[in-house]
């Protein structure tokens, strides 16, 4: 039976845990999730425990917080005024906003306070801090 091998496309399902028992899915309603190995589509740790699985089995991985979204930084913490957001935008907590950053680059951030005059976003990764534990299945080798 083929095995997962560096540069091929795979299908898996996988699931996440943090270490305070919140669990996500890395795909909508528990779908599967398409990537090719070596790409760096996906945290490099998940990709190397997919390497040599088969289709249809299941592996449990830990992934350090220092080898997923890394640690928080309160330094991606920025206070914006109201006034700066583009018209027609009303903000609300836990609203994602793609902010303009140096050199043309874009930040992803999420809305962590609203005021009349400001609002609070937070550019970590809303998984920056965490130890996560995945299980992941794979269902399907695209391409060998």
């Amino acid at each position: 039976m083929a095995r997962v091998a560096e540069g091929d496309i795979v299908r898996v399902r996988c699931a996440g845990r943090l270490t305070d028992g919140r669990e996500f899915e890395l795909a909508p309603d528990g779908g599967t999730v398409e990537f090719i190995i070596g790409h760096g589509d996906m945290l490099p740790a998940l990709e190397k425990a997919v390497i040599g699985m088969t289709p249809g089995e299941s592996r449990t991985v830990v992934v350090p917080k220092d080898k997923a979204y890394g640690p928080r930084d309160e330094d991606r913490i920025e206070v914006i005024p109201r006034k700066d957001l583009p018209e027609g935008i009303t903000p609300r907590v836990g609203q994602r906003l793609r902010l303009p950053a140096e050199n043309y680059q874009v930040v992803n951030a999420t809305i962590i306070q609203v005021t009349d005059t400001e609002i609070v976003v937070d550019g970590n990764h809303p998984l920056a801090g965490q130890d996560i534990l995945f299980h992941v299945t794979l269902e399907e080798i695209v391409t060998l």
